[in-house]
């Protein structure tokens, strides 16, 4: 064996060219292998680090007539479910907002915490926390709140948290009653802090809780909490599922049946499986899992099909080598165990190089996909049993048609140095691998180019209102659904002071109140439109504000009037509605529609005015009827539109005012634009990954098909030296190169083709808007397919052609 490797070591030194091809093909296609799986690895495994992972469900919120499904679900439904379903053992309520939190000690240091959850006390019976300090049992007493270790280091330092406390929204103080470590990152949910579900009413006013506590209670509407069960050993979801809408007509008030449809999805789904809109964390798909690993195939198809061609090219210029193998008495066990063993070497240290590729690469893909991945985590026995998988696997399929092809040479021929042919057959297969590997080439570069147009699309398209540059300052408490009021006596009076102060600045154009980021979804309420009646079950998108809503954002009238303050009835008694709304309603024009009535949950109203339609949800979903009104109670936000290039400034003068106005609250602010941007984040993070490994599975082919183009030039150096003596110029030679291989690119392309069309299809589903799938996307690729090929061959036909007929023929 020692022998082979000597021997393999002496053949990779005498053809360097062709083993550096080799050597950075297969390196760079295992890296890129390592690192896709490490990246599945994590998607797939999501959720399964909880020990009864397989009994947990979460309860998804759907309305079917709207096509609309959410993640969370009514409050009043989690209590019920136990004592009416037998297969479920308990429940668990989840709510997450953001806090203002301050240490009892120190208040002058405030911090805007992320993910502090309330939970009811059953979460840690569903759900796995490991606990560093604390009691588990009483952690979720009343007033107590659980911290992770990095909560506790950056509040408490060295000091011991248990028993400390941190005041939280200037208005109540939580005991620190536990620390635990946070959830691993394949978690679909993760905390800062936890607290009990029934304390977040103590975060608001009186009036705000008071208003809270009565529609969280008894709203079987309202999606608010995620809801969580633990079904018992041998519980089945489905039964579940079939008695949802019976428990409905038992528990929740007749007027609140508007159709809903709730349904367990289990935990270790939904990272890979929800569509549903509220998803805590950011969702994967398995057709883009199933995407990952095409590629991390695809590329070590490829890089092995590198080896294959170059070693069974190479093997003619070993001819007399293989003879005198054979002469002295090798046999052909021998002479494979021989190319084995080389197919072998080239892996190891192919192998050794990829390793320390992952480590570099490692911080790439972190940045790709928002992970935390570190080196000595992720190299573990997994991924040393799929290294050694692709070492064999590689081995047998880059090692063993080049042994079988070889040993088949006469020994007599080789002897004598007769040229020796390769056979119809081995050189049908060398060119169905070239084909292969253009066929990959071309599918991945037509994918990529209209991944980068749809999301290029997705990222440009314009929503119908003015994004740019507009500060969202929150208020009070918000969620997605907010019934509750945030205001104080004074309240209003001293953010009229603030909106004021803000309008009155040249770098403000217009500020307005509103009850969600507009953009990104909003609330849905019951609706009985005219013409329907409340059995239709009916619900329809709600946007509150004031008055300035349209021209902050820039929202077109196009029938009727806006709201208005001339108008004292618009307070109350007034909607505007989308086009959407007109249409599905069968109202016929806009201008018919002015006038209809409307009644939105018990709120009658009319009609004043039709809005052109604009994307007040993300661009994944349809346009759906909506109305907007005159809602202060309920709008959370205020819009804050700026004008020129130094907003930073313009930020820090807000809240300079604010910080004056509203000294018991600090200061939240997001940049609407950045809001937006980040519902598309995933995908814009998938389009970069698979841009990036497309790039380097296409560069792998190309090293191939330079190598192949070398090896071709390089034997056919004799004949172009009698072409130049019969005065053949060097673009005839190119020509007749070409020619071999532009059949290929032609073949290749039409395989291409309907495969790259059909899997667009497949991903552009995901999209509610889409680009059109045109020719001239297939041009484009067809077209750098053939210079990069072109520019091969004619950099190493050129070389050859150049060289003087005199050196090639002087020994014939």
């Amino acid at each position: 064996m020692i022998r082979f490797f000597i021997t393999a070591k002496r053949n990779i030194a005498r053809n360097k060219v062709y083993a550096f091809i080799n050597f950075t093909g297969l390196s760079i296609g295992i890296a890129l292998t390592l690192l896709i799986f490490i990246y599945v690895r994590e998607e797939v495994s999501y959720d399964q680090f909880h020990s009864k992972s397989e009994r947990i469900y979460r309860l998804n919120y759907a309305l079917p007539a709207q096509g609309m499904e959410l993640a969370s679900s009514p409050p009043p439904i989690a209590p019920k479910l136990p004592d009416y379903f037998n297969d479920v053992e308990t429940t668990a309520r989840v709510f997450g907002r953001n806090v203002s939190i301050k240490r009892d000690d120190n208040p002058e240091e405030v911090f805007e915490e992320t993910n502090v959850f309330f939970v009811d006390t059953t979460f840690t019976d569903i759900f796995d926390l490991q606990f560093v300090a604390g009691n588990p049992e009483s952690a979720l007493s009343e007033n107590q709140v659980i911290i992770t270790e990095e909560m506790a280091e950056k509040y408490f330092g060295k000091d011991d948290p248990i028993g400390q406390t941190l005041n939280f929204a200037n208005r109540v103080s939580f005991s620190v009653s536990g620390v635990v470590k946070r959830f691993p990152s394949n978690s679909h949910i993760s905390f800062n802090m936890l607290l009990p579900y029934d304390n977040m009413y103590d975060l608001e006013n009186a009036q705000a809780a008071q208003i809270m506590r009565n529609n969280l209670s008894t709203n079987f509407v309202i999606s608010h909490s995620y809801t969580y069960a633990l079904l018992k050993e041998g519980g089945n979801p489905q039964t579940v599922n079939d008695g949802m809408e019976q428990f409905l007509k038992d528990n929740a008030n007749p007027n609140m049946h508007l159709g809903q449809v709730f349904t367990l999805m289990p935990l270790e789904d939904i990272h890979l499986s929800s569509t549903s809109l509220a998803e805590p964390s950011a969702t994967n798909s398995w057709s883009n899992i199933n995407l990952f690993i095409a590629v991390s195939v695809l590329t070590l198809l490829i890089a092995s099909i590198n080896y294959v061609n170059l070693a069974t090219a190479q093997s003619f210029s070993r001819i007399k080598e293989i003879g005198i193998r054979k002469a002295l008495g090798s046999g052909k066990a021998q002479l494979i165990r021989q190319f084995l063993s080389e197919a072998l070497l080239f892996v190891i240290i192919s192998i050794l190089v990829s390793y320390l590729l992952v480590y570099f690469g490692l911080p790439i893909l972190n940045d790709l996909t928002g992970k935390d991945f570190v080196y000595t985590e992720v190299v573990d026995s997994q991924l040393i049993t799929i290294t050694v998988i692709i070492t064999a696997l590689i081995t047998l399929l880059a090692g063993t048609y080049p042994a079988f092809f070889v040993t088949g040479f006469n020994t007599i021929n080789a002897l004598k140095g007769k040229k020796i042919q390769a056979t119809g057959g081995g050189s049908l297969l060398r060119k169905s691998l070239v084909t292969f590997q253009l066929t990959v080439a071309s599918f991945l570069l037509v994918g990529s180019i209209l991944i980068y147009k749809q999301l290029n699309f997705i990222n440009n398209k314009s929503l119908g209102f003015d994004k740019d540059q507009v500060v969202m300052i929150q208020l009070f408490s918000q969620n997605l659904n907010s019934l509750f009021s945030g205001a104080d006596s004074t309240f209003q009076m001293r953010l009229k002071t603030f909106s004021d102060k803000l309008e009155s600045q040249s770098s403000i154009k217009a500020t307005t109140r509103v009850s969600a980021p507009i953009g990104q979804g909003t609330v849905y309420r019951g609706v009985i439109p005219e013409g329907f009646s409340r059995e239709d079950n009916m619900i329809m998108a709600n946007i509150g504000g004031d008055y300035d809503f349209l021209s902050t954002f820039d929202i077109e009238v196009i029938a009727g009037r806006a709201l208005s303050e001339e108008f004292p009835s618009d307070v109350a008694g007034a909607y505007l509605v989308n086009e959407t709304a007109v249409k599905d309603y069968g109202w016929g024009t806009p201008e018919e529609a002015i006038g209809k009535e409307l009644n939105i949950e018990g709120q009658q109203g009319k009609v004043i005015g039709v809005v052109k339609d604009f994307h007040f949800i993300g661009l994944t979903q349809p346009l759906t009827p909506l109305s907007i009104g005159i809602n202060l109670q309920n709008s959370p936000l205020l819009a804050v539109k700026v004008v020129g290039d130094d907003i930073q400034s313009v930020v820090k003068n807000m809240e300079n005012s604010w910080n004056e106005l509203f000294p018991e609250k600090s200061f939240e602010y997001t940049f609407l634009e950045d809001g937006i941007a980040r519902q598309y984040a995933g995908f814009n993070n998938f389009g970069d990954m698979i841009k990036y490994f497309s790039l380097i599975a296409i560069i792998i082919s190309c090293l191939g098909l330079y190598g192949m183009i070398l090896y071709t030039t390089q034997s056919k150096m004799k004949e172009i030296g009698i072409r130049k003596v019969l005065g053949a110029g060097v673009g005839t030679i190119l020509k007749s190169i070409f020619k071999e291989f532009s059949i290929l690119i032609i073949l290749a392309f039409t395989i291409a083709i309907p495969v790259s069309y059909y899997a667009a299809v497949d991903w552009l589903n995901a999209f509610q808007y889409k680009i059109e799938i045109d020719v001239f996307t297939y041009l484009i690729g067809l077209i750098v397919i053939l210079i990069v090929v072109g520019l091969t061959i004619g950099y190493n036909a050129t070389k050859a052609a150049l060289i003087n007929p005199v050196e090639t023929l002087r020994n014939e």
